[in-house]
């Protein structure tokens, strides 16, 4: 019968964790896209591996980390757009400035402000395997006004 049970289980029985939400949230972040786009889901990776690694990070949800990590990302990715959008909010069910702590932290971890000793980490995904993700550049700080609570 347990045989049975954690067969279908698929044997997934821990806590879930980032990346079992970042799947997901991939998924409804590039919901509007016609492709997959590679960059941002391996940016997406990169950030979430980052947060698996600073214990600053265990304080906040699981679900907390990967809507900061498409959040982190996509600024990342475009930073004159803001990040967050109706859509988002309505299917992650987190306002910005719910995530703020979350990203500033994310985002210090990414531009090796903390945790610099992450060279493995960021190593591999400096690899042209993974879309060299590691050397996207980003704006030193954050916009504020991205984390005002705008879908009220």
């Amino acid at each position: 019968m347990e045989a049975h049970i954690l067969k279908s289980l698929n044997f997934e029985m821990g806590n879930p964790n980032v990346t079992t939400f970042l799947k997901r949230f991939v998924a409804i972040a590039s919901e509007n896209r016609k492709t997959s786009n590679l960059q941002f889901e391996y940016l997406c990776n990169y950030l979430a591996d980052l947060s698996l690694l600073d214990y600053e990070c265990i304080k906040f949800l699981p679900s907390v980390v990967a809507a900061s990590v498409i959040f982190l990302a996509k600024f990342i990715i475009r930073p004159r757009v803001h990040p967050w959008t109706l859509s988002l909010y309505e299917s992650l069910g987190y306002q910005s400035d719910d995530l703020e702590e979350c990203v500033t932290i994310l985002h210090d971890l990414y531009l090796s402000r903390r945790a610099a000793s992450l060279k493995a980490v960021r190593d591999k995904y400096k690899q042209n395997k993974f879309k060299c993700v590691a050397n996207l550049p980003s704006l030193p700080e954050l916009p504020a006004l991205y984390f005002e609570e705008v879908h009220g």
